[in-house]
């Protein structure tokens, strides 16, 4: 299961709810049929009716089966997954923060970097938190710094560029 986000509250009174994405610019739930919500015990399975924004970080996400708010209530603070198989394959030239997470990271010269331990969005580009050991260094995924991205061999390579290193 990959999680995509968490059920933030309720919208309305008939069982609307309000779904905040953990990367709220991916167009993968468009695609998704069904989702998985998990709150202290094992997912449930749902059908999605219907999914629309509410604002830049926020969708109005409504559930079969869920038409109340009562209903809707008890699934607030629930983490949203999907399934392995639901999820849409990356485009190329893009990928899913999952994949790259616990990759290491080499420079072009061949010495170790770290370990991506983080991936996250600073508006322009994607950023890997790349650490070993105290050391953290903040790597922008540009072209002029990712060489290349092996996820199968849980391998990235990346030049340093100057002020990437400290």
């Amino acid at each position: 299961m990959l999680r995509v986000g968490r059920i933030s509250g309720t919208h309305g009174l008939k069982g609307a709810l309000r779904f905040r994405p953990d990367n709220p610019d991916s167009e993968t739930l468009e695609q998704v049929k069904r989702v998985f919500l998990e709150r202290g015990g094992e997912p449930r399975e749902f059908q999605i009716t219907s999914m629309t924004p509410l604002n830049a970080a926020t969708r109005r996400i409504t559930l079969e089966g869920i038409a109340d708010i009562d209903a809707a209530e008890a699934l607030k603070g629930a983490v949203v997954m999907l399934a392995d198989e639901d999820v849409p394959a990356a485009k190329p030239g893009e990928f899913y923060y999952y994949e790259a997470i616990g990759c290491e990271v080499f420079l072009t010269d061949g010495s170790r970097l770290g370990a991506i331990e983080e991936v996250f969005s600073n508006g322009a580009q994607d950023i890997w938190v790349v650490r070993d050991g105290e050391r953290e260094v903040l790597v922008p995924v540009i072209e002029d710094v990712v060489k290349a991205m092996d996820f199968a061999a849980r391998r990235v390579t990346i030049e340093a560029i100057p002020g990437l290193l400290g």
